[in-house]
């Protein structure tokens, strides 16, 4: 976590020295679908499902050149997949609501056409059961990578896009004031991203 937040100090600290005209306030929005990786093979039916995942957003965006922009952000993303309980057989009521940082880069390669690739830290904010127990406490945040492309429709950016987290993640499921169930995953999502200028300044 230090480490991330003194490479943004740093990035951010470089854009401001720089001193060129070239921000941009970006409102997102993008549709995921999440297939999160089974890692450690758990029975179909105790894994949790695919799901479709929306989110929205905003984001500080600065060209250096004409076709390279480094854009950090904040959005909301909404996922809720199902997962039945190992003892009762249960549908659990899974929401794994998170707020988002996403650090990305794009990078122009033809015409309209860029590159991105990424980071983003996931703190989430519903869902997750917070034991006494060290085992039954959930790793938080979570850090994913992502990549794609994009094409540009006059200020409008469209991109398609892949994450992954960078390890595995033990989610504890709250099922009531005093327990959980868990369950092993690897985020793991596609998404289209559409990214739009409110402000350049």
């Amino acid at each position: 976590m230090k480490k991330l937040v003194l490479a943004i100090f740093i990035l951010a600290t470089c854009i401001v020295a720089h001193g060129q005209q070239g921000f941009e306030l970006n409102v997102s929005t993008k549709l995921g679908y999440y297939f999160p990786a089974n890692t450690e093979r758990h029975p179909a039916d105790l894994f949790v499902s695919n799901a479709f995942s929306p989110a929205a957003g905003i984001s500080l965006g600065y060209n250096f050149f004409k076709s390279t922009g480094v854009f950090l952000g904040v959005e909301y993303a909404h996922l809720s997949p199902d997962k039945e309980d190992l003892f009762s057989g249960e549908n659990l009521d899974v929401k794994w609501q998170s707020v988002n940082i996403p650090l990305n880069v794009q990078q122009g390669i033809w015409r309209n056409f860029y590159l991105t690739a990424g980071v983003t830290l996931v703190r989430q904010i519903k869902g997750y059961y917070d034991g006494v127990s060290t085992f039954s406490q959930q790793k938080i945040p979570e850090y994913n990578w992502q990549a794609g492309a994009g094409y540009k429709l006059n200020d409008l950016r469209i991109s398609v896009q892949y994450s992954r987290g960078f390890s595995d993640i033990d989610k504890r499921i709250k099922t009531s004031a005093t327990s959980s169930s868990g369950v092993t995953v690897r985020h793991r999502e596609i998404f289209m991203k559409l990214e739009y200028p409110l402000w350049k300044f």
